[in-house]
Formats: C-alpha cells, sequence, structure tokens
C-alpha cells in the first residue's frame, strides 16, 4: 500500500464529486457579502491538487497554494497553462509566508491539519501575515460540530478506464488532547491492475465554542459566521443535520 498524496490522480478521481463552479459560485457570493476590499488574489493553504486553481484563473483571479507534499504540487503546476497566474509553494500550513499578501483565503476539506493549539496559533498568525485587512478567510468543515463516531463512509468514481473506491472514518485517539484520527484508503481499478492506496493522519479537533472563544482572543480577525451545507442561507443553529459546515472569518 503506498501513500494517497504521492498518488494525487487517483486523489484527483475520488474528490471528483465536488461542483467546482458551484463552490466557486460561493467563494464569490462571500466576496460580495462580506469582504471589505476587492478580490483579485486568492490563496489556498493545503491546497493538495488544487482543485479550485482552474476556475479561480478562467474567472480572472490570481492563485497562491500552498502545500507540503511536492507530489500534490506538481501534479496541479500540470494543470496550469501559459498566461495561468499562479503560484504553487512547498510549505507546511502550521507555519508560512507568502510574498503578496492575498484579498481573500480558504481551506477546503477540514484540512486544518493541526496538532496542537500552539500550531493552531501559528497558522492563524501566518494566514493573518498573508492576507489583507478586510479580506475573509473561509474555512470549510474545519470546525467539529458532530463529534467523531468512527463509522466508515464510502463511495465510487469513474475517470476512463479508473475506478476508484473511497472510503473514509474518523475516530477520537485522546479526548483530553482532543487529537483524533483519519483514516483514508483508495482502492483503485484502472484496467486489469488493482491498487490500494492509505492515508492516516492525526489532528486536533476543534469544537464550535472553542473557536469563537480563539476568534474573540484575537486581535487580528473576527467571526463573521457559519452556515450548513455551503449555503449562506442556511445559518446553522445546532440543532439540524450537519452537512460540510462553512466558517467566514474577516481580517482586522
Amino acid at each position: 500500500m503506498s501513500d494517497i498524496y504521492k498518488n494525487p490522480k487517483y486523489y484527483d478521481i475520488a474528490f471528483s464529486w465536488r461542483d467546482i463552479p458551484l463552490e466557486t459560485d460561493v467563494f464569490e457570493e462571500s466576496m460580495r457579502r462580506y469582504s471589505r476590499i476587492p478580490v483579485r488574489h486568492v490563496f489556498e493553504p493545503a491546497c493538495g491538487n488544487s482543485p479550485h486553481m482552474g476556475e479561480f484563473i478562467k474567472r480572472g483571479y490570481k492563485y497562491t497554494g500552498i502545500d507540503k507534499s511536492r507530489a500534490m504540487l506538481d501534479y496541479a503546476r500540470k494543470k496550469t497553462g501559459p498566461g495561468f497566474c499562479a503560484e504553487l509553494i512547498c510549505a507546511d500550513i502550521s507555519g508560512f509566508a507568502i510574498k503578496n499578501k492575498a484579498d481573500f483565503a480558504y481551506i477546503m476539506l477540514g484540512s486544518l491539519y493541526i496538532k496542537s493549539e500552539e500550531e493552531l496559533v501559528s497558522h492563524f498568525d501566518s494566514v493573518s501575515g498573508a492576507l489583507k485587512k478586510g479580506g475573509l478567510y473561509f474555512l470549510d468543515w474545519c470546525v467539529q460540530f458532530d463529534c467523531p463516531d468512527g463509522k466508515i463512509q464510502s463511495w465510487k468514481k469513474r475517470s476512463g478506464n479508473c475506478r476508484v473506491k473511497a472510503t473514509y472514518s474518523c475516530e477520537i485517539i485522546n479526548k483530553i488532547s482532543q487529537t483524533i484520527g483519519e483514516t483514508l484508503r483508495l482502492d483503485v481499478t484502472e484496467g486489469v491492475k488493482q491498487k490500494t492506496f492509505v492515508n492516516h493522519s492525526v489532528k486536533k479537533a476543534i469544537y464550535p465554542q472553542e473557536f469563537l472563544n480563539f476568534m474573540a482572543g484575537r486581535r487580528d480577525f473576527e467571526f463573521i459566521g457559519w452556515w450548513n451545507n455551503w449555503n449562506l442561507e442556511e445559518p446553522l443553529t445546532g440543532s439540524e443535520k450537519i452537512v460540510r459546515p462553512i466558517i467566514i472569518i474577516r481580517k482586522i
């Protein structure tokens, strides 16, 4: 079995269920509603294979992404072409810097992989340094509204002669340190060949009130709101079934 992040083609196929143009529409609606500055430059920490990069560039934005996986970044670079305004940097999200500040930042699919309070602070310090005042930071599924229960989620996607079955589970490792373990497995059938890729990762769970308290203690961000299922017309109340919650904060 091999590391998923060293095989970005299959990761890309597995997560191709996302509607990238629609999600980019939500980004732009967030900018229109809540940003206090014009947005020309977007920044994605933990960008992976940069699935939104092409759509942003097509809409006239400059794109910067960072990720610690060189394989993912190399895969993303292959999607750029002449005239594409993109910068891809190998760096860890727990501490980084970019040359030119962005107008909007976003992090996808719970990719806030930090393991301690110190790393959490360092991450938001780094984002603060990378984002202009008045700009937004959009977080997708980065706060734990439901407790991990270890249940297995599975789905299948196909591209050409390549079929990918993805299996994901999340469970609590330590209740005191709030660490949780995630396992993602990809079973790939490509023609007559079969391969399996697995990734195990550990991160600190961040709970809703904890996140609000963390924001209240910072002088460089303000909490704007949180919504369910990528819908800015569905603010979270805590009583509904949680589906891909999003959070927006603003640099002040």
